[in-house]
């Protein structure tokens, strides 16, 4: 029997990261907008904390920002709260997210996405 995502922060987090290693693995940035869909997250605003989950993973194990690929279709750009990057290394920030082999590696655990 399948075992479903629970409903917390750090559920919609590991769906959230299994969708933006896909475009991460394509070179590929998605927008807030789009990313919400994909993970069935009723809007945009609704993302920040599984982000924050992904960005603080990301932080403790030394690899590539990949909340960094996540923008605003307005300006190409993540949302201005985005601070694990400077607005000035964000290009370069997606370059190292493209090029890691995010696939080569077991995802975080709920558990893990929980720590802080």
């Amino acid at each position: 029997m399948l075992t479903a995502l629970p409903a917390t922060e750090p559920g919609w987090a590991l769906r959230t990261y299994l969708v933006l290693i896909g475009c991460a693995y394509r070179s590929e940035t998605i927008t807030y907008g789009v990313l919400a869909a994909a993970v069935d997250r009723d809007g945009p605003n609704l993302l920040a904390e599984p982000l924050d989950c992904i960005t603080r993973w990301c932080t403790r194990h030394g690899l590539p920002q990949l909340a960094s690929i996540v923008v605003k279709m307005e300006t190409g750009m993540p949302e201005p709260g985005f601070s694990a990057v400077a607005p000035d290394a964000i290009l370069s920030e997606r370059q190292k997210v493209w090029a890691y082999d995010w696939f080569a590696h077991v995802p975080p655990s709920v558990n893990e996405l929980m720590k802080r």
